[in-house]
């Protein structure tokens, strides 16, 4: 059910091509972050207790270095998002995979936060 709440918390901001702004991982990933832009705010996702965190993108997507973007070149949009239960070892967690050609991400945590910043 967690994950079912979640999934439709986040399908009720309408976030399909919205551009992500910020991926960060802290305390060596036991927390990352996604902030991605909304009409009247951005929305910080937060992700805690992190057990996974895998990202896959084509090489061609590094030749320049994101740093040196404006806001306005950043190439990722929000295309899905996707949270499910997830057991390991016993323990119920949350599987979230986010799609955002060219970048698709993998997190498995202990819980997903939303907030407008």
């Amino acid at each position: 059910m967690k994950a079912e709440q979640i999934q439709r918390d986040l399908e009720s901001l309408h976030y399909w091509d919205a551009r992500v702004l910020q991926l960060e991982s802290y305390f060596f990933g036991d927390e990352i972050t996604m902030i991605f832009e909304d009409t009247d705010s951005n929305v910080k996702l937060s992700f805690t207790g992190c057990s996974k965190f895998s990202f896959i993108t084509a090489p061609d997507d590094r030749i320049k270095p994101l740093k040196d973007l404006a806001k306005s070149q950043i190439p990722y949009f929000l295309q899905d998002i996707e949270i499910s239960p997830f057991q390991s070892e016993g323990q119920e967690l949350l599987k979230c995979e986010i799609l955002m050609p060219p970048l698709n991400v993998e997190i498995v945590c202990n819980s997903i936060s939303i907030n407008k910043v």
